[in-house]
């Protein structure tokens, strides 16, 4: 199925951009390279998908190389495509205007200019061709960039959140927080061993993964267990599912993480630091996409289950891969921690992903709780991040 969307868009994308190769060109040179461009066009499509199917099977280096390649192509193809085609809307527009109102001889508006020669192109589209090239180059650089080093480029957000009924033994009380770690094709040693150096430099009394641990392959979720547990928080590590571990099997990650000594906490609680002012309580909710999916044993967010027999003055930590899920949560617990939103990955200067999503980064309040949205640790489709640095965040907790 994902082979599938994959050509899906991928054929649309280049289609769209090959009709506008074509119309730039004069009459003549859509005649002599316009099969050569839809050929192109086509070969782009298919490759990309087919490289996904090899990788998916076959995993080598060079094929992970050959993806990472392909599909940076194809979300240079998509960014560019949405100026280009304004840029062409306006300049057919002013075109057109500029020629219904040109006068004749006789002083009477012409309709249309003449006709030009068939080898020759016409300003609007030598404009259109020099402009949309360096669109696409552009893209294509700041892309390039951000899988260079952008995905690298991690940092470390520390937010404090003022809890009601904090204890104050526990005052200053330090989470460290990944998500969307995505083990897989593009997140292996190198990039876990980056991440978590500042994870250890925030020395954190507990340390959670908000979901989308792995890529799509369950059997390497061991790899980050250990990065968590080497952390050394003395409450150790927690971590709850997002819709990328349903999709690699959401029992078999569980089961992985719990063999390691790393808790999951799918629609449960656990009581920390009890002996401390009465400490608080960690809740952890299964993935939305439990209740598309329905694995059994895990069929989507229920944080009745989760609070269940916990006592009604204890403060609430709330682990929740999707933000949207804020809006369930929202005044039942203190502070929800999530991520899934990777902060847009790609941001041309704005984040297109908040023109679609109510939470994408960062801090949000809503009836007396805080949510917290962490950018991510990993990648997902293109492996680059341009504005949106892959984030460890540090939560300090202080009574409100």
């Amino acid at each position: 199925m994902r082979i599938l969307v994959f050509l899906l868009v991928s054929g649309l994308a280049h289609f769209l951009a090959a009709r506008w190769v074509l119309s730039t060109l004069s009459p003549a040179g859509r005649v002599r390279r316009g099969r050569a461009i839809v050929l192109t066009a086509v070969a782009l499509s298919s490759l990309l998908a087919l490289a996904r199917l090899v990788s998916a099977r076959l995993e080598t280096p060079l094929s992970r190389n050959l993806v990472a390649v392909l599909m940076l192509e194809l979300a240079a193809v998509v960014l560019a495509l949405v100026p280009i085609a304004l840029m062409t809307l306006v300049a057919r527009g002013v075109s057109r205007a500029v020629a219904a109102r040109r006068p004749t001889p006789d002083g009477a508006l012409a309709v249309a200019a003449p006709a030009l020669p068939a080898e020759i192109v016409s300003r609007r589209q030598a404009i259109e061709r020099v402009a949309g090239t360096a669109l696409f180059g552009g893209t294509t650089l700041a892309l390039g960039w951000g899988m260079v080093r952008g995905r690298h480029a991690f940092a470390v957000e520390e937010v404090v959140v003022r809890v009601k009924n904090w204890p104050r033994a526990l005052e200053g009380y330090t989470i460290a927080q990944v998500s969307d770690v995505h083990v897989g094709a593009f997140v292996g040693d190198r990039e876990l061993d980056e991440g978590f150096e500042l994870v250890t430099r925030v020395r954190p009394d507990l340390v959670v993964a908000t979901g989308d641990l792995v890529d799509f392959d369950a059997s390497i979720v061991g790899a980050l267990a250990t990065r968590l547990l080497r952390v050394g928080a003395r409450d150790g590590a927690y971590a709850s599912l997002g819709n990328h571990d349903h999709y690699a099997g959401p029992a078999e990650v569980a089961s992985r993480l719990r063999s390691m000594n790393v808790n999951v906490l799918s629609n449960e609680s656990v009581r920390l630091r009890a002996g401390d002012g009465g400490g608080f309580a960690l809740l952890g909710v299964d993935d939305h996409q439990g209740r598309v999916g329905r694995s059994p044993g895990f069929r989507g967010p229920d944080l009745y289950a989760a609070e269940r027999g916990l006592d009604a003055e204890l403060p609430r930590i709330l682990l929740a891969h999707q933000p949207r899920y804020f809006k369930e949560a929202a005044g039942r617990i203190a502070l929800q921690l999530s991520g899934h939103t990777h902060g847009g990955q790609i941001n041309p200067g704005f984040r297109p992903a908040e023109l679609v999503m109510d939470y994408v980064a960062g801090r949000y309040e809503r009836g007396g709780s805080t949510l917290w949205v962490n950018r991510g640790f990993g990648v997902a489709g293109p492996p680059s991040r341009v504005g949106a640095a892959p984030e460890v965040t540090k939560i300090v907790i202080v009574a409100a």
